[in-house]
Order: C-alpha cells, then structure tokens, then sequence
C-alpha cells in the first residue's frame, strides 16, 4: 500500500519547480496529511521482483 501512495505523490509533485524546501513540505503535509492525494487503487505497478500486479 505505500508504494502506491509514495508513487501517486511522486506523480502529483513531477515537473514541478519549487521556490523552496518550505513550499515542497506544505504540499506533501497537504497531500499525505490533509487527505488531498488521490490515490488511484486500481493500477498496475511495478514490484522490486521483476512482474507487475494489481493493486485491488
């Protein structure tokens, strides 16, 4: 379960600039603390082992 809650925040958070470290750790509180990440449930994702799964 947290591999796909650290790879949906990673997904919101790519491409983005920052002006400082402060504005990168008021996003993630909001997205991880705030209950504002949307976590899409029902993907594939790629395990260490070399197979993928859906995650249910």
């Amino acid at each position: 379960i947290i591999e796909l809650v650290w790879h949906s925040c990673k997904e919101y958070i790519a491409h983005r600039l920052f002006k400082s470290l402060d504005e990168l750790k008021s996003l993630l509180d909001n997205l991880l603390n705030q209950g504002e990440l949307a976590i899409k449930w029902h993907r594939k994702i790629k395990n260490k082992g070399n197979f993928s799964y859906i995650a249910a």
